[in-house]
């Protein structure tokens, strides 16, 4: 039976009505159309405008991401636009690629592990001893910082290549073989390579002036590396971000822009700030497994603070640090005694007006990274300028007269008190 189609015109369209348009006012609706589109240009450049330009006030400048190497992670520079001659937006973009530059330049100079077109760093240094070489100025006063201060963490460079390799690891089991608390032939081995860091006759590096320098490495040495399959002889390591944060904050004073704060993750920062403005810095307190925030520091104008922890903080941290599920935490923090790694207290923080992180975390080294805290040690920094930090039994311990703590932790039992030492 074959199918009936009711109503067989429902789906047919209906007759197309042709409307002749009337050439009348043809010119007016013409300059109409042109004016509207006009008017939509307009309102399409300010909402473009409004989006592209900067509000006065704080910013926080970042990294571009058209720089050739992904640099900007580790660091957070805030700044205050609108304060200099030239507007908020064209501030933010001359800071933008100031800030870029210079950080893509830090990053290049002071790399141990990699190497990059006419720039010669850590790593070209380690791959060429006996070789004179000409690096980068900020390496080289880097460099003769380390001299001044007679510290040799520099030469590490090895143990730092294992330290490495245990802070990534996933699971607890993997630790073994990089973990010489673990593991007696690995701990041997940081012994000997602590015993080379430490004489000037198995490795040292020569300061020549004008920015040249030569990696001195006996054979004897040369030889225990290779043999053992090390290949670093030299790396800032985990004190890196602490010349880094100097490196930039030089390039902004150099220019001008004096109304930031630039910081990095592991505990470097540096404020720029000239005017007599109030800024604040959070006191931490480790204890056991807990972590409290003690209390607030207030402070006026440029400062250096350094804040050193035995505990990771974010997950930014696992470059330096390993923790167990038992709670044990294995730092970075290694004593060129034994080539171990300790720390004589949870936290430290230290603070100059006067030097930057570099100079105060070189002055902090020999008494945090110990077995023992000495505390008549901080009451020799302030001779240098040099400030202190520190909780013990929930009291927080500082060392300058002027320095304003404020909110301190109170809550049911827990009560953080305040004393002025030395």
């Amino acid at each position: 039976m074959g199918r009936t189609i009711k109503n067989q015109n429902i789906r047919r369209p209906k007759p197309v009505e042709k409307i002749r348009l009337s050439e009348k006012h043809l010119y007016l609706r013409i300059f109409l159309v042109i004016l509207l589109l006009a008017v939509a240009a307009v309102s399409f450049t300010y909402a473009l405008t409004s989006y592209l330009k900067e509000d006065t006030g704080w910013k926080v400048i970042q990294v571009s991401s058209a720089a050739k190497a992904n640099v900007g992670d580790e660091f957070t520079f805030q700044y205050e636009l609108g304060g200099g001659e030239t507007s908020a937006t064209a501030e933010y973009k001359a800071l933008t690629i100031l800030y870029s530059d210079a950080t893509v330049k830090a990053y290049e100079i002071f790399s141990a592990d990699e190497s990059f077109e006419d720039v010669v760093n850590l790593y070209e240094l380690n791959q060429h001893p006996g070789e004179i070489l000409t690096v980068e100025e900020p390496l080289y006063k880097a460099l003769e910082l380390l001299e001044q201060y007679g510290n040799r963490n520099l030469y590490l460079g090895p143990v730092y290549e294992e330290m490495y390799n245990l802070f990534q690891c996933k699971e607890d089991y993997e630790t073994a073989s990089f973990d010489p608390e673990q593991n007696k032939v690995l701990k041997e081995e940081f012994a000997v390579l602590a015993a080379f860091a430490a004489d000037p006759e198995a490795i040292d590096l020569k300061l020549l002036g004008e920015n040249q320098v030569c990696l001195e490495v006996s054979e004897e040495y040369q030889s225990w590396t290779q043999e053992h399959g090390y290949e670093t002889y030299l790396d800032f390591y985990w004190m890196k971000n602490a010349f880094l944060v100097d490196y930039l904050a030089e390039v902004m004073l150099e220019n001008g822009y004096t109304r930031g704060v630039i910081s990095s993750y592991d505990g470097f920062y540096r404020n720029l700030d000239e005017r007599d403005v109030s800024y604040s810095f959070h006191i931490f307190d480790r204890v056991g497994q807990d972590i409290y925030p003690a209390a607030v520091m207030e402070y006026n104008g440029p400062e250096s603070l350094v804040y050193l922890r035995n505990y990771p903080i974010s997950t930014q941290d696992q470059a330096h640090y390993y923790e167990m599920k038992s709670g044990e935490i294995r730092t970075a923090y290694i004593d060129g005694a034994d080539g171990l790694q300790r720390t004589s207290r949870n936290d430290l923080v230290a603070y100059s007006s006067e030097k930057g992180c570099a100079e105060v975390l070189l002055t902090m080294i020999p008494v945090y990274v110990s077995a023992s805290f000495d505390a008549s040690a901080p009451e020799k920094w302030k001779a240098d300028g040099i400030y202190s930090i520190y909780c013990e039994d929930r009291v927080i311990h500082y060392n300058e007269e002027k320095l304003t703590l404020k909110q301190l932790y109170q809550k049911d039992d827990l009560v953080y008190t305040a004393a002025l030492v030395g």
